[in-house]
């Protein structure tokens, strides 16, 4: 809105020292998140907003019309600016497309409506899936006017502006975090410049699921397969069948996680923990079978030198050497859990300070 007191009775543009660009503002006072597709970096939201304009023609004295100071019109009886999204993939408008109204006021002031669902690319960062964060922005231009002639204004309604309205514009995966505002400038180096009302949308996701459906139970296999790789009295085969489910079941895990994210060149902080996994059971697998291996070629050597070092390394190389290489992989496998748990706490931690 304009700050200047204008003389309705002479035309658009008569003071020199006024705005010689129509004020045009977008007001954003309500945003819900309803999905986030991440193999196609895609985030719909669905918006009310606002948007407003001046227009000098339009104003009169309310008193000579029985102080009428508003009035509701059809949208096409008047100018309009043509709010277009920019960037977006996907916009679903859900005003009625035949009737739709604005209000007018005695001062030139033009209020319309707009509630749309809008789907834009966002590029994810999935580095540290499934404590990740993504920033996306919702971008509206008006495509017709550059900025010589429209200066466009963003708003955000006060009331969604806090913790507590942040917690129902999320869903049950994501949480909304924050909400930022801004004008930016386009250029194209030619007339056409323009300036884009930006809404900007930081999210976090809610590893909880991912934590009792993958992490935990990856945990929890991991344990038992290690036990019954070094289980004793177990024969070789046995051992070699537990390894190679366990192997099969990893890999399972990485498939449905890979369908949960993009196709980049960074590997997810879940990813390199399944990962690991895999690679400590690789490594319990080798470890057994050259165990055997190193049992029939030391073994007669040693029987034969009769000495105390001898000896004891005759016993060790016997079920000490298989509890001793169970205990250092399971310790390796909690290494890897707890760490994960870290990251979980700290995800926490962060939240909280910033609620």
């Amino acid at each position: 809105m304009s700050s200047f007191i204008d003389d309705t009775s002479k035309p658009l543009g008569y003071d020199k020292e006024a705005p010689q660009r129509w004020n045009y503002t977008l007001f954003l006072y309500s945003l819900k998140l309803v999905q986030v597709n991440e193999p196609e970096e895609q985030v719909s939201v669905v918006l009310e907003l606002m948007e407003y304009w001046y227009d000098p023609r339009l104003s009169w004295n309310a008193s000579d019309y029985r102080n009428v100071n508003a009035i509701f019109t059809r949208q096409d009886k008047v100018w309009s600016p043509t709010l277009t999204p920019f960037g977006i993939n996907d916009l679903i408008d859900f005003r009625d497309q035949d009737f739709r109204l604005v209000c007018l006021d005695n001062l030139g002031m033009i209020y319309d409506y707009l509630s749309a669902r809008v789907s834009v690319i966002c590029r994810m960062n999935v580095a540290r899936f499934p404590f990740d964060t993504q920033i996306c922005q919702i971008r509206f231009s008006l495509p017709i006017f550059s900025f010589k002639e429209v200066k466009i204004f963003s708003e955000v309604y006060e009331g969604i502006q806090n913790a507590s309205a942040f917690d129902n514009m999320g869903n049950s995966e994501w949480r909304l975090t924050n909400l930022t505002n801004r004008v930016d400038f386009l250029s194209f180096q030619d007339r056409f410049d323009l300036e884009l009302a930006v809404f900007e949308i930081k999210i976090t996701r809610n590893p909880l699921y991912y934590f009792y459906m993958i992490i935990f139970p990856s945990f929890v296999i991991n344990s038992v397969s290690i036990m019954g790789i070094f289980l004793k009295g177990a024969d070789k085969m046995s051992k070699l069948n537990v390894g190679l489910t366990n192997i099969m079941t990893m890999t399972f895990i990485l498939g449905v996680m890979s369908d949960k994210i993009p196709r980049t060149g960074s590997i997810p902080l879940l990813g390199v923990y399944i990962i690991i996994n895999l690679l400590i059971m690789l490594a319990a697998i080798f470890v057994v079978m050259m165990i055997t291996k190193l049992r029939r070629w030391a073994l007669p050597i040693l029987r034969k030198k009769k000495t105390p070092m001898s000896r004891k390394l005759e016993t060790f190389i016997g079920s000490p050497l298989e509890y001793t290489c169970a205990v250092i992989l399971e310790l390796i496998t909690c290494a890897n859990f707890f760490l994960m748990i870290g990251f979980w706490i700290n995800d926490q931690e962060t939240v909280l300070t910033k609620g």
